[in-house]
C-alpha cells in the first residue's frame, strides 16, 4: 500500500520492510476530520445541527474586518 508523508501509517511501513516483520497486526485506527482529513486534530468544530465543519487544522482565529 501506498501512503502519503503526513500518514501516521507510512513510518510503520518504512519499519515493516527494513525489520522484514511482514506479520499481520491489522491497520491502526486515527481519527481524522472529515472536512480536510487531517490526522487527530486538536479540536472538532460543530454547528449548531452537531454537523462537523473543521477541525483546528482547517479552520482558524481572526478578527472582523468589517
Amino acid at each position: 500500500m501506498i501512503y502519503s508523508n503526513d500518514d501516521p501509517m507510512s513510518l510503520l511501513a518504512m519499519e515493516r520492510e527494513r525489520t522484514e516483520n511482514y506479520g499481520d497486526c491489522g491497520e491502526a485506527e486515527y481519527e481524522k476530520c472529515p472536512v480536510c482529513g487531517a490526522y487527530e486534530p486538536e479540536h472538532y468544530y460543530l454547528d449548531e445541527d452537531e454537523e462537523c465543519v473543521g477541525c483546528s487544522e482547517c479552520i482558524y482565529k481572526t478578527e472582523v474586518l468589517f
